[in-house]
């Protein structure tokens, strides 16, 4: 091999390294539809959308209140603390109960979408973050 070749094998593995490194995984998406206040109750429904692409998680998070999920496309692993792994599967719903930490991993290979309702504390945020 020539020194000349031996360089560029070099200097093309190195770039390759680089882009892998730096590239970004994936993160999960939640988007806010409506949230409308439950006259006389103190709560809020809150409806949202979470998308989660191949590979990548929703993060570790919790709800002030109840989450009733339907997922529309994909196949997730939903981890509750606490509880056992449940898989669920386009056209399949689950439930989370308040204050339970959970993270939502997309097993497939394709986007996972889900339709999330929340019935949370009035003025409180859908999601609040794990530490």
């Amino acid at each position: 091999m020539t020194t000349t070749r031996t360089v560029l094998i070099s200097c093309a593995a190195i770039l390759a390294m680089v882009v892998l490194c730096g590239a970004e995984k994936p993160a999960a998406k939640f988007s806010e539809l409506q949230r409308r206040e439950i006259p006389g109750t103190g709560l809020e429904g809150v409806t949202t959308v979470a998308e989660i692409p191949p590979g990548a998680t929703s993060a570790r998070h919790s709800h002030p209140g109840e989450d009733f999920g339907y997922l529309i496309e994909g196949t997730i692993v939903l981890q509750v603390d606490g509880k056992p792994p449940q898989t669920v599967r386009a056209g399949e719903v689950f439930f989370t109960e308040r204050g339970h930490i959970h993270n939502a991993r997309n097993i497939g290979t394709t986007m996972a979408k889900a339709v999330d309702t929340y019935v949370i504390d009035k003025g409180k945020p859908g999601i609040t973050p794990a530490p």
